[in-house]
């Protein structure tokens, strides 16, 4: 993964937050079965301030799973580091949650159900993590859609796998 990042330099008087994610020199390398070398990613380097939002755009296949997986600390890299809050990481990250390409919800639980889980299994106590839950749910833009069920979101409307007649705008797939 070639990465040229771009930077979009804080309006004047504003300051940057303080780093909590960087990745120095990140290079991964996968063997392929007949035991070739597969070089994915090549000395990745950037900084995450706090307060900040970013996105990872690439071709398929250029390497943004494989660094994203290596932030959150579920493979480790071939060469260089990745720190969290000033700490090399040594396994799972405990400031990233990842949302996976598929479709990765639990049908049986509603769209807050499905954000809260995370940090019911790390024990978030449960008005922490309903407000939590709801702050995200705003932010990505389904607010309303709390009580709703993975096939009903506006999500699966546009996937075209929610259930017949749920999608509440004729422009939108069902």
């Amino acid at each position: 993964m070639t990465t040229e990042p771009a930077t979009v330099q804080p309006p004047a008087g504003v300051a940057r937050g303080p780093v909590i994610l960087e990745a120095k020199g990140v290079t991964k390398t996968f063997t392929t079965p007949d035991g070739r070398a597969l070089p994915v990613l090549d000395g990745v380097s950037f900084a995450l301030h706090e307060g900040e939002i970013v996105a990872l755009l690439g071709k398929s296949g250029s390497g943004k799973s494989t660094l994203l997986r290596c932030v959150a600390g579920l493979i480790s890299p071939s060469a260089g580091t990745v720190t969290y809050r000033g700490n090399v990481l040594n396994g799972a990250n405990p400031g990233v949650a990842m949302v996976f390409q598929s479709f990765a919800l639990l049908p049986w639980l509603t769209v807050q159900q499905n954000v809260e889980l995370a940090m019911q299994a790390r024990e978030v106590p449960g008005q922490t993590r309903r407000d939590k839950a709801l702050r995200a749910i705003d932010l990505i833009g389904l607010d309303g859609f709390e009580s709703a069920y993975p096939k009903d979101s506006p999500a699966a409307c546009a996937s075209g796998s929610a259930s017949p007649g749920r999608c509440p705008s004729s422009r939108t797939r069902c």
